[in-house]
């Protein structure tokens, strides 16, 4: 490579750099703001007053799309081991068609035996079998702009607030009505979403976008609700540090949604982000068989409410800078949002 192409990429690098680094400050400052609000409001005001900044919620769209396939997303994502959507597809192909939904559904049943000998009872039989399925129905929270598109094997119901893409419905996933059935609006809004019909729902990068801890556990029942039984949960939520910095608020979710009936079936720390997913079991006793062995400290606050979803977020100071209804900016100490440091390849 010559001198005068070397310094065209260098410039170039730092085009991107600097692109980069303003698509995910308007992502952060978005989130800053709703945690803000909802101090001063209240969650449901601040969330009913972020819904009604249509302008915002296109920016927003628009940023996190850039910033996933231009920024993000490594040219060879086939081979990239910290792609999150290579991380979630391998998942549920390994889940559906590698056996391993009869490998924890076997699981569930000797953990039921279990408790069943224990308490001298034989509630909530198991099923004898569990159907195979050809396509696995997956609901993506979030989705942007539907990046779960080009797989056969999905059959995909893509939802956001402010959609990038027409291929994805309109629909605010904490406040959609739960029905018997999926009902839509013109083909571009989802006004209702069926119970128990999905096999998976996706949570990627979605539940640090919400300011209050208790619209995060909400989401996380609307999830199990929606799910069939043997289904799953994908969680991936972003953070730079170690893995054991955050260990006790990973370990609060898995005690919440332990209780709430999921089983946690995989955990990884990659470089940059959290990969989660639990299972959605049969019987919920045996889900909450694993918080009721825990032992935790009384004056443990992240465990004291067994309906909030905690985020490191919760506990950083935000401080107001200039207020005004149109923008708002905030000098965020110590932040872990991590949509700053995450690899191009992300």
């Amino acid at each position: 490579m010559d001198q005068q192409s070397s310094k065209i990429n260098n410039k170039n690098k730092i085009i991107a750099s600097e692109k980069h680094k303003e698509l995910a400050g308007f992502i952060k400052n978005t989130h800053n703001r709703l945690r803000e609000e909802s101090k001063i409001y209240g969650a449901n005001e601040a969330w009913s007053r972020h819904l009604a900044r249509k302008k915002d919620l296109q920016d927003y769209a628009c940023s996190m799309q850039e910033l996933a396939t231009s920024h993000w997303k490594n040219n060879d994502t086939k081979t990239s081991t910290n792609c999150r959507i290579k991380w979630i597809k391998n998942q549920c192909h390994n889940y559906f068609f590698n056996d391993g939904k009869i490998k924890f559904f076997d699981r569930e049943k000797q953990i039921q035996e279990k408790i069943n000998d224990l308490s001298k009872t034989k509630d909530n039989e198991l099923p004898f079998d569990l159907p195979k399925i050809e396509k696995i129905n997956l609901l993506d929270v979030g989705s942007c702009y539907n990046p779960f598109d080009d797989d056969d094997n999905f059959e995909v119901t893509p939802i956001d607030l402010a959609p990038y893409s027409n291929k994805v419905y309109q629909c605010d996933f904490l406040n959609v009505d739960l029905g018997q059935e999926k009902i839509t609006c013109n083909d571009e809004k989802i006004i209702q979403l069926k119970i128990s019909s999905f096999d998976v729902v996706v949570f990627s990068l979605l539940l640090e976008y919400f300011p209050s801890p208790d619209q995060r556990f909400n989401c996380c029942q609307k999830a199990y609700d929606v799910l069939k039984p043997g289904g799953i949960l994908i969680i991936i939520t972003p953070d730079s540090k170690h893995v054991n910095a955050n260990a006790n608020i990973m370990k609060s979710w898995r005690f919440v949604l332990s209780k709430m009936g999921f089983m946690r079936i995989c955990y990884e720390k990659l470089e940059h982000i959290h990969c989660i997913s639990y299972r959605k079991c049969f019987d919920k006793n045996v889900a909450s068989r694993w918080a009721d062995m825990q032992i935790i400290p009384k004056d443990n606050h992240l465990f004291k409410a067994a309906n909030k979803i905690f985020i490191p977020q919760d506990f950083n100071s935000i401080s107001l800078n200039k207020n005004c209804d149109d923008e708002i900016i905030y000098n965020v100490e110590d932040m872990i949002s991590g949509f700053d440091q995450l690899p191009q390849y992300f």
